[in-house]
């Protein structure tokens, strides 16, 4: 890399190799043919097997057929504050295919910002936020938000479902980018391999990513799949936020040397990077250096030691240049750091950079459809059916994988049954045995405290069969969706798939699992309750309820952006539907102010159904005896009116029903709309 060091282990195996320069360094670090590709001949025709070497064929080919220079992004005078405070301020730039450029400065800089600005993922129109200046695509004025699905970005954090590994990751991304008319050409698996090759993934291609709390791959191959996601459509142009991150000196060396290739194959690749070696460091062509928002040096990375030497700051030759300038920038005084900004908007490369960006404007395109060509990669809209077939077959992985979840959504549906069992072990039906077995519906022992006591007990059991279906299935998409919600975002931003077939097919999947959780909680809590309600109807009821909290747990988690803000704020969504269900207090007692709030309560449409199903009995018996107010059973008549107390009424279960699938598909659409409108900007 032009520099007096040892070749690294890497390298030399490359050297005594006998590969020709061209041959990717991290397509032979894995040994024995990684990619299964054999040395060609002298005079063999040229290999383009490989990803980089596709994606240069493709530039080379592009190029010679529009008879325009490669891809290049310039932006001038742009400017961005929010809330009055300037983020960026006149910053003037230009990137171009074929050089590897980074963008540096110290934290707070605006480094993500500008990329992301450029990528068109922030949001620029909202209140207190202004954008000024303009951004260029070779030449042609662009507006970056209409112009973000062509940028492949990489973003900071690794949004990668945890259950997933780096083989299917690259795998869901080929079927969903991908068009069809390339199978015929080469089949996605041939091509998801030569990426994990490429990118040194073999040896964790089918690891799990991992988490926190479960053992996956490393930070680095992390990274490297993020990349390879990216890198599916065969993109023009790729950005990257902070891709080092997190990363060892050698994990962050051979992405480098990746994201070289890259550039050597005609992508356009512009990345922020934080802190980069001097080996590191030198694998780039060209670096822009921010300060409080403004520019401090751009230009190539050869003359960014003459640079700061005649502006009066000199680099030793031990010392690495990029940690020399972002030393400078932070040790020197305010107005030293202005000098050396006002310095280079007075010098020669600012003046070329100008010059540039002018000719670039002069000789831009005139047909618009080759920007277009240009620019976008090998990706293809996907029709709905395949999107949600694809989506679907995630889903069902990641569940049956995720054995802490799956395990905490049948473990506490099961604990919470038996437990529930166990304390009201007979309830529903003491005090109905007699009156049941009457044959002329009569009672004549009847003692009213008594009979109220032993319906409280049986109602109770109603509500904790609906307490136990809506915990056993919001839990576990409280814990779960905020870590997906990432991974969303950055899907549906890339425009792999839409909002749609993302919430059915979560719908699809979901729905089966809860109804079978609820199957095995009544097998044991049914018969020894002595419940008498219709077994079947129960359980549909309680799933029900089931999947109703679990789309207002899915609608908490759309709404924040970590699992612990989702548990704090559980209490919101699930204490005031126990609060309304009429265990604790009567409807009728319940302040007038305060009864709407039942009528968004899936709870309480559940456990209203659940009494007409269990209590059905008592309503056949006074309307077998209504002919005779005689032979009435007083039992019933009370239990008739402590139902109704509690604001049941008999000819509403239709309406009770209604409401509970409205509220089900209601905070879906909710959620998927929150999703919807985040996912149009990431930031």
């Amino acid at each position: 890399f032009g520099s007096s060091r040892r070749p690294s282990q890497l390298e030399r195996r490359v050297l005594s190799s006998g590969v020709p320069c061209g041959t990717s360094p991290i397509a032979m670090a894995s040994g024995e043919g990684a990619m299964n590709v054999p040395l060609r001949d002298a005079g063999a025709e040229e290999d383009v097997s490989t990803p980089f070497r596709m994606l240069r064929q493709n530039s080379a080919t592009l190029n010679q057929d529009s008879g325009q220079q490669p891809i290049s992004m310039q932006w001038r005078d742009l400017s961005f504050k929010i809330g009055g405070k300037h983020i960026l301020k006149n910053v003037t730039g230009c990137v171009n295919a074929g050089r590897l450029t980074g963008v540096l400065g110290p934290s707070g800089s605006g480094k993500s910002t500008l990329l992301n600005v450029l990528a068109g993922r922030q949001r620029t129109d909202a209140h207190g936020m202004e954008l000024t200046g303009e951004v260029s695509v070779s030449g042609v004025r662009i507006d970056p938000n209409a112009f973000r699905s062509n940028v492949a970005y990489v973003m900071q954090e690794d949004s990668l479902l945890a259950t997933e590994t780096p083989r299917e990751c690259l795998r869901f991304s080929a079927y969903l980018r991908l068009p069809r008319a390339r199978q015929g050409q080469q089949d996605h698996e041939v091509f998801v391999q030569m990426l994990l090759s490429t990118l040194q993934l073999q040896k964790c291609a089918d690891t799990i990513v991992g988490s926190a709390l479960v053992k996956g791959i490393s930070g680095g191959e992390k990274k490297r799949t993020s990349v390879g996601i990216e890198l599916i459509t065969n993109p023009k142009v790729l950005f990257l936020d902070e891709p080092l991150s997190g990363l060892d000196s050698y994990a962050a060396y051979t992405l480098v040397v990746a994201l070289k290739e890259l550039a050597d194959a005609g992508v356009l690749v512009f990345c922020s990077v934080h802190q980069p070696s001097s080996e590191i460091f030198d694998m780039f062509d060209d670096a822009v250096f921010l300060h409080d928002g403004q520019v401090a040096f751009h230009g190539p990375v050869k003359g960014l030691v003459e640079h700061f030497t005649s502006v009066g700051f000199p680099c030793k030759a031990s010392f690495n240049p990029a940690d020399h300038v972002m030393f400078l920038l932070q040790k020197e005084s305010p107005e030293s750091v202005g000098q050396v900004k006002q310095r280079w908007t007075e010098g020669t490369l600012h003046a070329q950079l100008l010059e540039d960006i002018e000719a670039k404007r002069t000789n831009a395109p005139g047909n618009p459809a080759w920007l277009s060509q240009a620019i976008q990669g090998s990706g293809a809209d996907v029709g709905f059916c395949r999107q949600l077939i694809v989506l679907m077959r995630r889903e069902l992985r990641g569940t049956l994988r995720n054995k802490g979840i799956l395990g905490a959504r049948f473990g506490m549906t099961l604990f919470l049954g038996v437990l529930y069992a166990w304390l009201f072990a007979g309830s529903a039906s003491a005090g109905d045995a007699a009156d049941a077995d009457a044959p002329n519906c009569r009672s004549d022992n009847f003692d009213s405290a008594s009979c109220e006591a032993d319906f409280q007990a049986h109602y109770g059991t109603l509500v904790s069969l609906s307490i136990m279906a809506m915990m056993g299935s919001a839990q576990p998409v409280l814990l779960s969706f905020p870590s997906e919600r990432p991974v969303f975002l950055r899907e549906y931003a890339a425009k792999q798939y839409t909002v749609a077939p993302y919430f059915i097919s979560k719908t699809l999947v979901e729905m089966p699992v809860v109804l079978l959780s609820q199957v095995f909680a009544f097998l044991v809590a049914y018969w020894l309750m002595g419940l008498h309600g219709n077994w079947l109807y129960e359980v549909l009821i309680t799933w029900g309820v089931g999947i109703a909290s679990s789309s207002l747990a899915l609608l908490i988690g759309c709404g924040v952006a970590s699992a612990q803000k989702a548990i704090q704020l559980a209490p919101l969504a699930l204490i005031p539907q126990m609060l309304f269900s009429g265990l604790f207090l009567p409807v009728e007692k319940i302040p007038t102010s305060l009864r709407w709030v039942k009528y968004i309560c899936p709870l309480r449409y559940a456990i209203n159904l659940l009494t007409h199903v269990e209590f059905q009995y008592i309503k056949d018996r006074i309307d077998t005896c209504k002919g005779d107010p005689q032979e009435q059973i007083p039992g019933d008549l009370l239990r008739q009116k402590l139902i109704e107390k509690q604001g049941v009424q008999w000819d509403d279960w239709k309406l009770d029903l209604a409401m509970l699938v409205a509220l089900y598909v209601g905070f879906r659409i909710v959620s998927a709309v929150l999703l919807w409108r985040k996912g149009k900007y990431v930031y």
